[in-house]
């Protein structure tokens, strides 16, 4: 009996992994039918790269598509911290482990969790060799109208949360969720 209800689970498994491929196969044969410029306006409009050739592109187009917020933020050319990179490493550690309303966190301990998040793809402490670590780009998600994250008193930092729907908290949990799509946060996902 318990055999049977696993062979049953694992033959809906496999059917819907099937229907997946199959549904996969036949999107990108209807983009394979497009022609290059068609596919490169169709990346644009999802904030994809638009360069590389036509396979590249319906890979790109085949992806998951990106939280709108940050398709919205680039088309409106504000500054989208890209995944993988540092600042959004640091972005999805400040959405997990601060609490809006409390006390900021220190950026040696921003480090430290930006590195745990699996992020970025260099490492947050430098090469060694270079004065760049992940640290160097954060005035980015400092300026901007709206900022992303502000720094408090005592050198504390922590995201933005006006306006609400382009606030530093919205643009990271996006990150957050991006992150897991592309398979690079090792961080639980968030609900």
């Amino acid at each position: 009996d318990i055999e049977m209800e696993g062979s049953a689970k694992n033959s809906t498994f496999d059917e819907g992994a099937a229907r997946a491929q199959l549904e996969h196969n036949e999107a990108a044969a209807e983009l394979r039918k497009l022609s290059i410029a068609a596919l490169k306006e169709r990346c644009k409009e999802r904030d994809e790269k638009i360069s590389g050739k036509k396979d590249d592109l319906i890979a790109r187009l085949l992806k998951p598509r990106k939280p709108e917020i940050l398709i919205l933020r680039a088309r409106r050319k504000l500054y989208v911290p890209r995944v993988p990179s540092s600042n959004a490493a640091i972005m999805v550690a400040l959405v997990l482990h601060h609490t809006p309303g409390s006390q900021g966190i220190t950026k040696e301990r921003l480090m430290v969790l930006a590195e745990e998040t699996g992020v970025s793809k260099e490492s947050m402490s430098g090469d060694g060799g270079s004065f760049y670590d992940g640290w160097s780009g954060v005035k980015q998600l400092l300026d901007g109208d709206p900022a992303l994250v502000r720094k408090e008193k005592g050198f504390r930092y922590s995201l933005t949360t006006q306006p609400p729907n382009m606030c530093g908290i919205a643009v990271a949990k996006a990150l957050h969720k991006l992150a897991h799509q592309e398979g690079l946060c090792s961080t639980p996902p968030a609900d």
